[in-house]
């Protein structure tokens, strides 16, 4: 059985099941069987079908049926029909996104061009909740759909998938990706995205494209992030995306209200206390992005934070480990400071002593050389007389 035979099988099995759901009338009924369908299409492939399949190991359910539904508009159209149906559930959605996605943001005409703004609103609404599931659960199952996202459609060379959207819904896919793009993508890659970002507003169509024209944006949804992740994992993966900025001179380019906001939600993860009780590993994070980003105050924002530590006695211990690290980093520095002036002396000195015993030594040689000098000179006069 080829690869597309197996993928149209799976397909209407999910059109099946969806069906199911329209013609329950329960309520609870049509929430249990689209939880079913999206456990379904969220799965991994067993090996039975990873060989049949011929895909890597990890590969998920909605990886295969996505590309299926891309190539087969009459199954499209189908499932739509059927989602449209179900949009009060809330399973239906991330499974609309999962499923039709590269078919209604790769084709212009997909679904409808009256409807084309709701269709791509939900899926981009279905997106965002499976993009938070990955955030507040530290993985990456969705991965691929965001990557798709990001790079097929916001950061694709030519552009004609992210123009031929209505406005509103390029400002929600470009919202989408900017708010998950220091989890998804790697770390030194970031730079080169807040570079490469478009606006909200511009289209390839009505204005050339500037680097670094939307970084504000990003920096501004990457901040309204910050603000509702819990764990640790993601935190740690948003910290490391910011201190790879260190060097970007498009943050220096972005409004003050946006480092300010920044600064200040960075400042807000340095303290492990309340309201959010964050651990350690964040809040050392928090302190080298602040660090890298904002280096200006550096010492004060320590000095403030280890006062604060000693008002609370569970903090002790910690600031006890900060004063001893802050206290052997003054000791190295100083150290290297102090070794290399005296290098610096020793070498000095030398450099004399060597150009003093090298002159002492061509003392006689010059002494020597002009005597013979005098002697020629004389010589020759005695012979001219």
């Amino acid at each position: 059985m080829s690869s597309s035979s197996v993928a149209g099988k799976l397909s209407r099995e999910v059109l099946r099941k969806l069906r199911l759901a329209t013609d329950a009338e329960a309520k609870d009924d049509r929430e249990i069987v689209c939880s079913e369908v999206f456990a379904d299409v969220t799965g991994s492939l067993d090996d039975n079908a990873l060989g049949k399949l011929n895909v890597s190991q990890g590969t998920r359910f909605y990886q295969v049926l996505a590309p299926y539904f891309d190539k087969n508009e009459i199954a499209a159209d189908d499932l739509l029909h059927v989602c449209r149906r179900l949009w009060g559930q809330p399973y239906v959605a991330p499974v609309y996104a999962l499923l039709l996605h590269q078919w209604l943001l790769s084709h212009p005409l997909a679904g409808g061009s009256e409807q084309r703004q709701k269709h791509v609103n939900v899926l981009i609404s279905g997106a965002r909740q499976l993009f938070w599931g990955d955030v507040h659960s530290t993985t990456t199952h969705f991965q691929p759909l965001f990557l798709f996202l990001a790079y097929s459609v916001v950061f694709g060379q030519q552009r004609e998938r992210l123009d031929s959207l209505p406005t509103q819904s390029q400002a929600a896919v470009i919202s989408v990706v900017s708010c998950f793009l220091p989890y998804y993508d790697d770390p030194e890659a970031f730079p080169r995205a807040l570079e490469n970002m478009p606006m909200p507003d511009a289209t390839a169509t009505n204005s050339d494209h500037k680097p670094g024209e939307g970084a504000n944006f990003v920096l501004t949804e990457v901040t309204d992030t910050l603000q509702k992740i819990k764990a640790e994992g993601s935190l740690l993966k948003y910290l490391r995306a910011l201190i790879a900025l260190q060097y970007s001179p498009y943050l220096a380019s972005t409004q003050t209200v946006t480092k300010l906001r920044l600064q200040g939600q960075l400042y807000s993860l340095t303290s492990s206390g309340g309201p959010r009780y964050l651990p350690r590993p964040v809040n050392q994070a928090a302190f080298e992005a602040l660090d890298s980003l904002f280096p200006f105050g550096r010492r004060s924002r320590r000095i403030i934070n280890v006062a604060f530590k000693f008002l609370h006695p569970s903090e002790w211990r910690w600031a006890v480990v900060d004063a001893c690290k802050s206290a052997v980093d003054v000791c190295k520095a100083w150290l290297g400071f102090w070794l290399s002036s005296v290098t610096g002396t020793i070498r000095t000195g030398l450099n004399a002593v060597r150009a003093w015993l090298r002159f002492l030594y061509d003392i006689p040689g010059s002494l020597v050389s002009k005597c013979k000098g005098l002697f020629r000179r004389n010589r020759n006069y005695k012979k001219k007389e």
